[in-house]
């Protein structure tokens, strides 16, 4: 199979990046493993079974490219999102909603920083990313079940979470 055009590169690129930028939450660690991703897809480009398709295969590397790098960081304090990350559905009014609005995302931005690593990505890549259960399964080369469990985790714990930081809410 010949590698694709950039057309197809640009789009594969652009949706690799959200997703490393979600999982780091820095955009130059997530341009960094994007890179990496890509450059090791295109070495191994010989090996790529012509049957799957090729994006699977190209998150599969950079999920192992994140938690390499999540592996190599651990003893490190984690680092704040950025505002981009997750965006509040409805913009607050006033100056008081807007303080609550910005310490509700940032405890909701650390507690997903919290989650394990396979509840963590499950809930990136169906949630935040918008894959279906039955792509996320192919791109983390697990069952679905897995899948729908790890994502029922996440909401649980984010839930019991976000009810323990802000009961009045």
């Amino acid at each position: 199979m010949e590698w694709p055009n950039d057309e197809q590169i640009a789009v594969w690129h652009a949706s690799l990046f959200r997703t490393a930028l979600r999982m780091t939450g820095r955009a130059e660690d997530a341009a960094d493993l994007t890179q990496l991703a890509f450059s090791k897809a295109l070495n191994a480009w010989d090996q790529f079974e012509a049957h799957a398709k090729p994006i699977a295969w190209l998150y599969r590397i950079l999920i192992n490219c994140v938690r390499d790098w999540h592996r190599k960081r651990a003893a490190t304090s984690p680092q704040r999102l950025s505002e981009g990350t997750i965006v509040a559905a409805d913009p607050p009014e006033t100056a008081v909603e807007k303080a609550i609005r910005r310490e509700q995302l940032e405890c909701l931005r650390r507690e997903i920083r919290g989650l394990p690593g396979g509840i963590r990505e499950a809930f990136i890549i169906t949630v935040l990313d918008g894959y279906s259960y039955e792509e996320a399964a192919e791109l983390l080369a697990v069952p679905v079940g897995t899948i729908g469990s790890r994502v029922y985790q996440a909401r649980r714990r984010l839930r019991e979470a976000m009810r323990k930081s802000f009961p009045e809410a």
